[in-house]
């Protein structure tokens, strides 16, 4: 449930793709929206100082109703301080640095304390047209901000051939077939890129009913599973603790409906690194096939330990 949540929107991609030119579009038009923004370099949003009407442990209130923050400490405290302060705000953007991948700072919105408070709705990649290819030839970075993302603008296509651009959207699909990629310049985008859903349940739902196809490209795979038996509850979840506890840092992300034994309802599996959350889907429809459907994301993970791994965890009787 999403209802009295405070929404999450990541914004990733390489040096020099344009985050902040789009940061600072959604914040001059969504005029009736109080952001919280937090930026890993500081210093990239020019502050008018007359816009600034307090400033505390590194928190600028402003007078459009936006709080501006660094993230100088801890990412777990910055998120406390800016709740326990009662700071007024209904949406909360977060700027990586340009080399930063963006599945650690999402694992802190799943599970846990803070998603009590928190919901991620999504993380945006912004890549650009004229060096997206040597980005992701090149930086390993890349890689993983296009691989993780909800939502691919591509930005710059003013500065390209329709070459270029071809070739930007065939490897950006090759490395992420799922999410959509809106095309733009100095980060004009006509839709609403604050509403994604990413992880509702309900959407996931649909999705992974409704799949694409997953490439595979190098070191980064996407493996997907789907079988007929029913899972054993309590088995899933110690395998899946474990597997995530071992190798968290190479399997960026994963999602699943689980047919789970004894189960009235759909259950929906998320994670990001080692954080997973499990919540109640809608319910098996009579004369549905009840099927588990999940997805693996990562760098280097082989499918059969996978396999074998969900394999032990069906249900015998």
């Amino acid at each position: 449930m999403t209802k009295n949540k405070i929404p999450v929107t990541i914004l990733t991609g390489f040096l020099g793709a344009g985050k902040t030119t789009l940061l600072n579009r959604l914040i001059t038009e969504n005029p009736n929206k109080k952001f919280a923004i937090i930026e890993n370099e500081f210093g990239d949003i020019p502050i008018d100082q007359e816009l600034v009407v307090n400033a505390k442990d590194g928190i600028f209130e402003m007078s459009n109703g936006c709080i501006c923050c660094s993230l100088n400490v801890e990412l777990g405290e910055l998120l406390q301080k800016l709740m326990n302060e009662k700071y007024d705000f209904d949406h909360l953007i977060i700027e990586t640095t340009g080399i930063a991948e963006p599945d650690g700072i999402a694992a802190a919105f799943i599970g846990g304390n803070r998603s009590s408070k928190f919901y991620l709705d999504g993380t945006i990649c912004l890549a650009d047209a004229h060096d997206i290819v040597k980005n992701l030839e090149e930086r390993g970075e890349a890689h993983k901000q296009v691989s993780f993302a909800d939502l691919i603008v591509l930005n710059k296509i003013d500065l390209v051939s329709d070459d270029q651009l071809n070739e930007a959207r065939m490897l950006l699909k090759k490395y992420n077939a799922d999410a959509p990629i809106i095309e733009s310049s100095y980060g004009e985008i006509e839709r609403d890129i604050l509403r994604l859903n990413a992880y509702d349940s309900n959407k996931l739902e649909n999705k992974l009913l409704n799949p694409h196809q997953h490439h595979h490209h190098d070191e980064l795979v996407a493996h997907s599973f789907d079988f007929k038996e029913s899972l054993v509850a309590e088995k899933f979840e110690h395998w899946i603790n474990m597997l995530l506890f071992l190798s968290g840092y190479q399997i960026y992300r994963i999602k699943g409906i689980l047919n789970l034994d004894g189960e009235t309802n759909k259950i929906i599996f998320q994670s990001v690194r080692s954080n997973s959350k499990i919540e109640i889907g809608s319910p098996w429809m009579d004369g549905e096939i009840r099927k588990s459907k999940i997805v693996f994301i990562g760098n280097n993970i082989k499918k059969e330990p996978l396999e074998k791994g969900l394999k032990s965890c069906i249900c015998k009787s």
